[in-house]
C-alpha cells in the first residue's frame, strides 16, 4: 500500500488519481519510449507519424536547411493541419509564418504583394495600388 500522494492527480479517472504511482508511471513511460527507439522517435511518431530516421533523411535531402527560405537550419516538422500529413522541415520563422497565415495561399500571396508594393513605394518608384480582389 502506498500513500495517496504517491499518485498524480487525474480528473479523468474515477478515483481522481492516476492508476500508477509516480515511479511506476515514469518507468512505464520510459519503457514505451525505449520500445519505439528513444524519446525523439517517440515524439515524432506520436505527433507526426514519422520516425527519427525518416526526419533525419528529410533533413539530409534538404541539405539541413529550411524548405522555404533555404537559409536557416530546418528544425521544425511542417505538416498539414487538415490531414496531418508531413510536408517538409522548416526553420522556426517560416514554420511560424505559415501558422500565422493559417496555411492560406491567398493570404500569403496578398502579404507578398503588400510587401512588394511598399518596397517599391519606399524606393520612390511610381507604383499602381495593389490589386483588390
Amino acid at each position: 500500500m502506498k500513500p495517496i500522494d504517491d499518485f498524480v492527480r487525474n480528473r479523468s479517472q474515477p478515483s481522481g488519481r492516476q492508476p500508477y504511482c509516480k515511479p511506476c508511471h515514469n518507468a512505464r513511460g520510459k519503457a514505451s519510449k525505449d520500445r519505439m527507439g528513444g524519446s525523439r522517435t517517440y515524439h515524432l511518431k506520436r505527433r507526426y507519424g514519422i520516425t527519427a530516421a525518416q526526419a533525419d533523411a528529410m533533413l539530409a535531402e534538404q541539405g539541413g536547411l529550411c524548405a522555404i527560405c533555404i537559409k536557416a537550419p530546418a528544425e521544425h516538422v511542417d505538416h498539414c493541419h487538415a490531414t496531418g500529413r508531413v510536408r517538409a522541415l522548416l526553420c522556426f520563422n517560416c514554420n511560424g509564418g505559415l501558422g500565422q497565415f493559417k496555411d492560406d495561399p491567398e493570404v500569403l500571396r496578398a502579404a507578398a504583394e503588400y510587401v512588394l508594393h511598399h518596397r517599391a513605394l519606399q524606393a520612390g518608384a511610381p507604383v499602381p495600388p495593389p490589386a483588390a480582389d
